[in-house]
């Protein structure tokens, strides 16, 4: 084991300078390992990791509660039990990350791409999932998430909303009825509840 310098990059598209840190591992470690370790001892550092380049980092059991990752290139990391609990995950590249067990309590998700994540056992507001099945944004930008719950029924993800269809459509006709807001609200919603029934999703829970 020794000390060495690792530096996380950005993805290239981002004018953020990288960030340099110390870590201690041995020379054969291999490089996702490394970059975990390196991630870890940034956040130990309070760094801004918004656009930093984590494909294939090994971030299993992390603490990265309240980390700023949004726009980060997580694909195909491991996360698997990590905390996410009120990290800035919005925009953020998850495809093929294992989020198994992890904690994504508050988590900001708008625009996080999760296609092809494992979300076995990850928790939203203490619910564990099976699976993010859709994802649609809507012209405002917002962001709904399809989530199937690990004990049945679906619930959608959406901002600091985190509601049943049936809620959700009970939230528009409450908050914003006959509005062109409500509409295309109500037709993503039509089209979650289609979508699992296309992949034999249940959408209310089992009583």
């Amino acid at each position: 084991m020794s000390k060495q310098s690792y530096t996380i990059k950005r993805c290239w598209f981002s004018s953020l300078p990288p960030i340099t840190v110390e870590i201690e591992c041995a020379a054969t470690t291999p490089e996702g390992v490394k970059l975990g370790l390196a991630v870890r001892a940034a956040i130990g550092q309070r760094a801004n990791l918004s656009w930093a380049n984590l494909s294939g980092a090994n971030l299993s059991w992390a603490d990265l509660s309240g980390a700023n990752l949004s726009r980060a290139d997580l694909s195909e990391a491991n996360l698997s039990r990590a905390d996410l609990s009120r990290a800035d995950l919005s925009r953020a590249n998850l495809s093929e990350a294992n989020l198994s067990r992890a904690d994504l309590s508050r988590a900001v998700l708008s625009g996080a791409d999760l296609s092809g994540a494992d979300l076995s056992g990850a928790k939203i507001h203490g619910e564990p999932l099976a699976r993010c099945f859709a994802r649609i944004d809507r012209d405002d930008g917002y962001t709904f998430l399809a989530m199937e719950i690990e004990a049945g029924g679906v619930k959608i993800a959406a901002g600091c909303r985190w509601f049943t269809i049936a809620e959700f459509r009970a939230h528009v006709a409450s908050e914003y009825p006959d509005t062109d807001k409500a509409k295309e609200t109500l037709w993503i919603i039509d089209s979650i509840e289609r979508r699992a029934a296309d992949l034999g999703i249940i959408t209310e829970a089992p009583l």
